[in-house]
């Protein structure tokens, strides 16, 4: 299991640039497991998480 800065996985993605993710997250409109997240620097596993 390896733990990804969850703006690292969402740029990795191709869902946003890394700026522009952080400012999605800061927003709430990201959830990961079904919780939305608003902290940068949240750790996830994208293997296993829920994005």
């Amino acid at each position: 299991m390896t733990l990804e800065r969850l703006q690292k996985v969402l740029a990795h993605r191709g869902v946003a640039s890394r700026r522009a993710a952080e400012e999605i997250i800061a927003a709430g409109r990201v959830r990961v497991n079904g919780v939305v997240v608003t902290e940068l620097g949240t750790k996830v596993d994208p293997d296993n998480d829920l994005i």
